[in-house]
């Protein structure tokens, strides 16, 4: 999946932990960790595209997860936060919804040899087309702008509202019937298992179906839990 995605899968992650801990940190934490993988990866196969030019490597492997993992076991045991667990939450959804089980090689080292040593020649070019030919991603990003915006609202020292509450209102809304739309179209699609759909020409069938449950996840979040939105 693209960077969007990503980003909103992990916002919603992270308002579940936020839920669960009462720690607000937990959401930009999340969002963090569900595009890191891309971050560091990306960087590193423009970097050494030689050795990591497939764009998919040490971010993308259960090796780097189970680190991230057994350090936020080490940090809820001696500091009694879940946010490390959090934090590793989010990265394995990054490598769930870019199905890594499709590149064992990757996942699995380096237990199952090398990382793949093809080449994606410029990488900046490639993907920036990639992603804003995906309307998914312009769904994707407005809903995450209305998440975000509203953890910014929560913080306490913001006593003064920057927005009218209905025009708060109205976000939340549009993100959600969007969502939904996407969501019941992605799954559709996926499920009928027919390529190119107009959300996401770029994504096959095993792709829309993941995208389309996490915009429908995203549709009940954004419309029944209220009080992490404050509109």
């Amino acid at each position: 999946m693209f960077i969007f995605a990503h980003f909103f899968c992990g916002a919603l992650i992270g308002l579940g932990f936020w839920h669960l801990t009462n720690d607000r940190r937990a959401l930009p934490l999340c969002i963090l960790g569900a595009i890191l993988p891309d971050l560091l990866d990306k960087s590193l196969a423009m970097l050494f595209p030689e050795v990591f030019g497939s764009g998919r490597t040490i971010g993308h492997s259960l090796f780097f997860i189970a680190i991230i993992f057994v350090a936020g076991i080490l940090l809820w045991r001696y500091r009694k936060t879940l946010l490390g667990i959090a934090f590793a939450c989010a990265i394995f959804s990054h490598q769930i919804l870019d199905a890594m089980w499709t590149g064992l090689s990757t996942w699995f080292y380096p237990f199952s040899g090398p990382f793949p040593t093809y080449m994606i020649p410029d990488y900046v070019g490639h993907y920036f087309w990639l992603e804003i030919l995906n309307p998914s991603e312009w769904v994707f990003g407005w809903a995450s702008l209305v998440i975000v915006v509203a953890w910014y609202l929560s913080i306490l020292e913001h006593h003064v509202p920057l927005l009218p509450d209905r025009r708060k209102t109205i976000a939340r809304f549009i993100a959600a019937i969007l969502l939904g739309v996407m969501g019941v179209y992605l799954l559709f699609f996926g499920l009928a298992a027919i390529p190119h759909a107009f959300f996401a020409p770029r994504y096959d069938p095993e792709t829309n179906i993941m995208a389309g449950v996490v915009a429908l996840f995203g549709t009940i979040v954004l419309v029944k839990w209220r009080q992490y939105f404050f509109l």
